[in-house]
């Protein structure tokens, strides 16, 4: 069979970014939702993600997010949307806005946030306290976060190496793909960094870090192109160059298995200085 290839035009016509009236659509789609769940008890009804943003394409899903309710979700099909409906407590939310994970998503998903029905101003309050939040609250936190997660990542790494010594290739890709997705999280709120969307977070982050760290990142990746083999060193060479910026960060214990994992996996090891490569944002 013949391959075709399919060129990035093609791809942007099947979804291409949305217009006035795809906005307008969306919002009367995302007020008619807010409605039904106002009617079914909810506290407050908030619309969230690209629509929110700006930035959506016309088949992007509508992100809302609904309080006072039992938390959980529901999918929906409102044509021509599909609608992502998040059901969240007030408590958990105030936690994400400071809780290392989740900080570099909800804080500047929240600052855009659209709220829908709001009478008690549960979103309007969030809201102001997304654009209040400065990382300076929170980075002994963040510090132990990124320590905790690039000793945790260190079995996984292990695991990729003994994956490619066995030849078991299937799993030592998703080993890779593991490393390549937790690190550009664990690296960007080590710097302090937001991300506004999923979606682009990984571009974003490895052109924002660059040098060794972008380049590893590139290979783990598989851009632009490399056999399974290479793409899994691109992802121990992301996991060192990871362990070499927070390794000031680390414990005498968690330095102990960060370096062991470094060496099985062939990479620098944790570094013992501070480097001048962080940047503040609020």
């Amino acid at each position: 069979m013949a391959r075709t290839r399919t060129s990035a035009d093609d791809w942007s016509a099947r979804n291409p970014p949305a217009t006035p009236a795809d906005y307008r659509r969306a919002r009367a789609v995302a007020r008619s939702v807010a409605r039904e769940y106002r009617d079914r008890g909810a506290t407050s009804v908030v619309l969230g993600g690209s629509w929110a943003r700006g930035d959506a394409h016309r088949e992007s899903d509508l992100d809302v997010w609904v309080f006072g309710m039992r938390t959980g979700g529901d999918l929906l099909w409102r044509p021509p949307f599909m609608v992502v409906v998040d059901r969240r407590s007030v408590r958990a939310e105030e936690r994400r806005l400071r809780t290392p994970p989740h900080i570099g998503g909800s804080v500047p998903g929240w600052r855009v946030a659209r709220p829908l029905h709001d009478p008690h101003a549960i979103a309007r309050r969030l809201r102001a306290e997304a654009r209040r939040f400065q990382w300076s609250t929170v980075r002994p936190k963040c510090d132990r976060w990124v320590a905790e997660q690039v000793v945790r990542w260190a079995e996984e790494a292990i695991k990729l190496v003994r994956a490619l010594a066995t030849g078991n290739l299937a799993t030592a890709a998703v080993q890779r793909n593991l490393l390549a997705e937790g690190l550009g999280f664990v690296i960007a709120i080590h710097r302090h960094w937001f991300w506004d969307s999923e979606n682009e977070a990984w571009e974003r982050i490895g052109r924002a870090v660059g040098g060794s760290w972008g380049a590893a990142q590139r290979a783990a990746l598989g851009i632009p192109r490399g056999s399974v083999a290479t793409s899994c060193q691109g992802a121990l060479a992301l996991y060192g160059a990871t362990a070499e910026e927070i390794g000031p960060l680390l414990r005498p214990d968690e330095r102990a298995i960060v370096a062991n994992a470094c060496r099985v996996a062939g990479v620098p090891g944790p570094a013992t200085s501070r480097p001048s490569v962080r940047k503040r944002r609020r």
